[in-house]
C-alpha cells in the first residue's frame, strides 16, 4: 500500500492581494505619521505619540536635585507631610501648576486645603506650607540638602 500523499499548498495566483492588506497598510502609515508629528508639534500629555521627556533631561554635575512637598498642621496641632497624592493629584500635576517663582497661585493652594479638609473633616488643615526639599550636587556627588517654603496658606482667622 502507498504512503498517502501530503496535500499540497494551495497556489497564489499572481497579483492577487492578501485580504485586509490596505487598511493594516494605513493603519500602519498613520501610526507612523502620528508619532512623527506629534514628536515636532506635542508635549507629553499626547504620549504614545509624542516623546515621554519627564525624565529626558540630564541634571548638572554642579546643579540641584528638587521636588515639591506640603507641610500641613491641623486644627488639633499636628504636623503633617503631605505629598500632591494626599489630595488625589501627581505630583507633576502639582509642579506644572508652578508659576512665578515656582509658587502656586494663592487660590490654588486653598483649593488644595479645602480638598484635603472635605475628606478629613474631623482635624482640618489651618495651615499648609508649600515647600521645595532637594539635594545640592557638588562635582555629580550629593551635597548639602535644602528645605524652602515657597509660601504658606492659612485658615481664615488665623496669623
Amino acid at each position: 500500500m502507498a504512503a498517502p500523499r501530503a496535500p499540497e499548498a494551495p497556489a497564489v495566483p499572481g497579483g492577487t492581494r492578501i485580504p485586509g492588506a490596505g487598511w493594516r497598510s494605513a493603519l500602519a502609515l498613520s501610526l507612523v505619521a502620528m508619532t512623527v508629528i506629534g514628536s515636532v508639534a506635542f508635549t507629553d500629555d499626547a504620549w504614545p505619540f509624542a516623546p515621554f521627556r519627564m525624565f529626558s533631561v540630564a541634571v548638572r554635575p554642579n546643579g540641584s536635585v528638587v521636588k515639591v512637598d506640603f507641610l500641613g498642621t491641623t486644627g488639633s496641632g499636628r504636623t503633617l507631610r503631605l505629598d500632591a497624592a494626599d489630595f488625589g493629584l501627581r505630583r507633576a500635576e502639582v509642579e506644572g501648576q508652578q508659576g512665578d517663582r515656582g509658587r502656586l497661585t494663592d487660590g490654588q493652594l486653598a483649593a488644595l486645603a479645602a480638598g484635603y479638609n472635605r475628606a478629613h473633616p474631623g482635624d482640618p488643615l489651618v495651615e499648609l506650607r508649600f515647600r521645595r526639599l532637594g539635594r545640592r550636587l557638588v562635582d555629580g556627588e550629593p551635597g548639602e540638602a535644602f528645605v524652602r517654603v515657597l509660601q504658606t496658606w492659612q485658615a481664615a482667622g488665623r496669623g
